[in-house]
């Protein structure tokens, strides 16, 4: 992320090292978010959505079925779990 992306809810929840840090996985990834989102406070409101997303916080964004299939998919390969 640099200062010219205006990231949206939709690419918080495509990028795996986001989905890392958001759900408090440690890792280079999770130090490198936290600092990213410092840094860029403007994006932070479409962070926590994407994480209240992630973490089942937040029942007022929803997902097309085929995305959150999607979504699940990568987040289980960026875990290693099958």
């Amino acid at each position: 992320m640099n200062s010219k992306i205006n990231y949206k809810v939709e690419d918080f929840l495509r990028d795996d090292e986001f989905i890392c840090c958001a759900l408090n996985i440690s890792s280079e990834a999770y130090t490198k978010w936290e600092s990213l989102l410092k840094k860029y406070s403007g994006s932070t409101n479409e962070a926590e959505k994407a994480k209240a997303i992630l973490t089942g916080e937040s029942m007022m964004y929803t997902l097309e079925p085929e995305e959150s299939d999607k979504l699940k998919r990568s987040i289980f390969a960026s875990l290693a779990i099958e």
